[in-house]
């Protein structure tokens, strides 16, 4: 509930604040993220926050899919100057000649998205869904896109449906499909308040060979999901890459100063989204991580040079701040999927 009203709460100061008398009007970028129900609409309200009364910027978060539309939009669509894309729509557009990288530029690297499975109770294995209806989402998205990846990786054969994630999970739970594929970094919102004893589970998505070269292993806990896995258990499964990106040189009046304004301000303050009340997964965004192949946006790459030592796992609010803590476990695990990147990147 507290993540629908933070969503709403950043819509409403997007689309409703204006300038007082006398006052210049503030630029107004669009961030574009996932569906509603979706992790990166959490995020990209928790981003909003921080412009909330700020007089030179006002992000407005936009509903999409983390997937191709999102990378279409950026593009193309007039007002859209940030968006979430997942990794595998990065893969999956392609880049002949290189057009797509000279188009746009690296913000930041997210943490990883783990892949869900939600099943009902009698489904116990992957194996088990061929023949099934698996919901995927809608085309190009996020889900449907490491869906199809991981079914057709894994040969298993599933009637996959186009449903928008709430609808998806109602007729799951009424027994009309059998399992619905989630994209999101954990916990994903709507997953977290699905009520214990519905019969429904997260199922395991062992972490083969046939899927390494695309995805990092993830488990997930009695932390994570309390209504749906017992204490002191855990769930393996997968987790695939979300950026945020920028368009450049893009026909849109305005747009590089809007993303600059962005840019220095989100890093400037990233330290205030790793604090409690806010999204698990700021604390595994490294700032200063980059994307093999792709260009950083200059301001991004301006700030980094100016703080070399302000960025990491965790970004200082200040410069003068507390000791560092120990890290936590699900920093240690951050750490290792990061340090898995890196050496799946040396051998490319």
């Amino acid at each position: 509930m507290r993540a629908v009203l933070r969503i709403l709460a950043a819509l409403s100061v997007g689309l409703l604040a204006s300038p007082g008398p006398g006052r210049a009007q503030a630029l107004s970028l669009g961030l574009i993220g996932g569906d509603a129900a979706g992790t990166e609409s959490v995020l990209a309200a928790e981003m909003a926050e921080l412009f909330a009364g700020a007089p030179a910027l006002r992000v407005v978060p936009k509903s999409g899919d983390a997937g191709r539309s999102n990378l279409a939009r950026l593009l193309t669509e007039p007002g859209t100057d940030i968006a979430f894309v997942a990794a595998d729509a990065l893969t999956d557009a392609g880049d002949p000649g290189g057009s797509l990288l000279s188009r746009v530029t690296l913000v930041a690297r997210l943490g990883p998205q783990e892949v869900h499975v939600v099943a009902r109770q009698d489904i116990a294995r992957l194996d088990d869904l061929a023949g099934r209806k698996v919901n995927f989402g809608p085309a190009g998205g996020s889900a449907a896109l490491a869906a199809e990846r991981l079914f057709k990786a894994l040969n298993i054969a599933v009637a996959p449906q186009a449903l928008e994630l709430r609808a998806s999970l109602a007729q799951l739970q009424r027994g009309a499909i059998d399992a619905v594929v989630v994209v999101g970094g954990k916990p994903v919102p709507i997953i977290s308040q699905i009520p214990s004893g519905l019969g429904i589970h997260l199922l395991p998505v062992p972490f083969a060979a046939a899927v390494e070269d695309a995805y990092l292993p993830a488990r997930f806990d009695h932390d994570d999901y309390p209504n749906l896995i017992e204490t002191e258990t855990s769930v393996p499964s997968l987790a695939t890459g979300m950026v945020l990106l920028a368009a450049r040189g893009k026909n849109d009046a305005g747009a590089d100063d809007r993303v600059a304004t962005f840019i220095e301000a989100l890093f400037s303050r990233f330290g205030e989204l790793d604090r409690p009340g806010h999204h698990a997964k700021w604390r595994e965004v490294n700032l200063a991580a980059t994307l093999p192949g792709w260009t950083r946006a200059p301001v991004a790459e301006a700030w980094l040079a100016r703080r070399p030592s302000s960025v990491g796992n965790a970004i200082e609010a200040s410069a003068a701040g507390p000791a560092p803590l120990p890290m936590s476990e699900d920093q240690k695990e951050a750490l290792f999927k990061g340090f898995v990147e890196w050496q799946r990147a040396k051998r490319h």
